[in-house]
Parts: structure tokens; C-alpha cells; sequence
């Protein structure tokens, strides 16, 4: 009751004296922080992910709580029918991989691995971030937002703008050659994002231009299901082994 009584006295006072001691608004978020803050960073639960490469497609889901995700890749050469699925769960620091190939019989030098689910020794991993949990956006989002060049909010959740590839380059939206061969083009590539009513990223996408021998291209990810993704499992132990060598080959390669 005292301080109740005590906060409307002293709101009383800020009246009578002309609010001289109110402390101002904050200035309203910026579009670019506006998309930093709807990354998934885990408080908005267990989500779905789909993401377009230039080298394929990817999906999978997260639960940031449990530190549980899966990736399934898919990489595509159309011009001989050849397909490489590449599929991973990964839990904290532990993670299973399963490669298939289909139309695979025109392709030499592929490893031959078993129809099992791959227990990885995420040390033997060149790159070990890749197969532990270390962030809830497998998309690479959090990055390229940190490195916007501009960013307008264009309609009620809809933004567009520039990113910098070169400084985003750990994302690999484009890899080395490409950066180079982009030049400057690469400090401001177009994007387009979407945020829906609760503040969540729902889309972001990518215009790379063409530059030497690559075309131009669109980069795309998607989140969807928030809260209401699917549990992501451990492999059954009768499904798993061991990942052989063949497997550490290729996901270094």
C-alpha cells in the first residue's frame, strides 16, 4: 500500500511541476535492429527452416532449449540426373549423419557408406561448428543482418535493403571466388525480408548478382512453426554405428 501510494504521489508531482524530471522516450528501433532482434536467437521455441543455395536445397528444424536440430541437404547435378542427400542430427556437442546418392552410376570417386545413421567424432571435423550446436539460426541470417548497409521498412513487417557479402563471408552465401569475382557489387547486395506480427523472421531473401563465370542468382531462407515444430530424435541405437573414414572425407571435402 506505501508504494502505491508513494508512486501516485510522486506521478502527482511530476504534473504539478511540468514533468520537468521525465526521462524522454527511447527513439524507436531502426529497421535494421528491428531485424536483428526477429532472428531466432531461442526464445521463440522450436522452429522449421528451409534454405535455397546456389549448390541445392536445405531443411530442417530446431529447438534452441534442448539444443537439438536436424539439416537435410540436398545437392543436384541436373545435367546427368545425379543426386547427394546429406542428412544430420545434431544434439548439443553429438552428432549422426546419413549420405545417399541416387543416378549415381555415371559418378566415380563417390565414398561408399553405409545405409546407417553415422555417429561423428566432431573433432576428426575440419570445421566443427558445423555438426555441434553452437547458434539457433542455421541459416547464417544473424550474420548478413549484422552487416546490413541499409534497410527500409517498406509496409508493416516488410523490409528491404542491402547487406555486405564480403563482410558476411562466413555465411557462404558465395564463396571466395565468387566474393572476388562480385568486386564492389559485393557491399551491397539486395535483400528482402519479412517479419510477421510477433516480431519473428518468416523470409529473407538474397539478388546476387552475376559476375565472371557464375549468373545471377537468388539465395533464400525461410522459418516457419514457431513453437510448434516437430521433436527432434536421437537416431535409434539399432540404426547407428560408428562414422568410417569414407564419411570424415567427405565432410571435409
Amino acid at each position: 500500500m506505501r508504494r502505491r501510494i508513494f508512486l501516485a504521489v510522486a506521478a502527482s508531482a511530476l504534473l504539478v511541476t511540468g514533468c520537468q524530471d521525465v526521462i524522454e522516450a527511447a527513439d524507436p528501433p531502426t529497421p535494421a535492429e528491428k531485424l536483428r532482434d526477429a532472428v531466432p536467437d531461442g526464445s521463440q521455441g522450436s522452429f522449421r527452416y528451409t534454405m535455397k543455395e546456389l549448390e541445392g536445397n536445405a531443411k530442417g528444424e530446431v529447438n534452441p532449449k534442448e539444443k537439438r536440430m536436424t539439416y537435410t541437404a540436398v545437392f543436384k547435378d541436373d545435367s546427368i540426373g545425379f543426386s547427394m542427400t546429406m542428412a544430420i542430427i545434431v544434439i548439443d556437442q553429438d552428432a549422426w549423419t546419413k549420405v545417399t546418392f541416387d543416378n549415381a552410376k555415371d559418378v566415380t570417386g563417390l565414398p561408399k557408406l553405409p545405409p546407417k545413421w553415422l555417429a561423428i567424432d566432431t573433432s576428426k571435423v575440419d570445421d566443427p561448428e558445423d555438426v555441434r550446436y553452437t547458434h539457433p539460426d542455421p541459416t547464417g541470417a544473424v550474420v548478413l543482418f549484422d552487416h546490413i548497409v541499409d534497410a527500409t521498412e517498406t509496409s508493416q513487417g516488410a523490409f528491404t535493403g542491402t547487406v555486405d557479402l564480403q563482410a558476411s563471408a562466413e555465411v557462404e552465401v558465395v564463396d571466395a571466388a565468387g566474393l572476388t569475382a562480385l568486386g564492389e557489387k559485393a557491399k551491397a547486395v539486395p535483400f528482402a525480408a519479412a517479419v510477421d506480427s510477433s516480431g519473428r523472421l518468416t523470409s529473407l531473401t538474397l539478388d546476387v548478382p552475376g559476375a565472371g563465370e557464375q549468373a545471377a542468382f537468388r539465395w533464400e531462407a525461410t522459418f516457419s512453426d514457431y513453437g510448434a515444430a516437430p521433436e527432434v530424435k536421437q537416431p535409434p541405437a539399432a540404426q547407428t554405428m560408428p562414422a568410417p573414414p569414407e564419411a570424415y572425407d567427405l565432410l571435409n571435402s
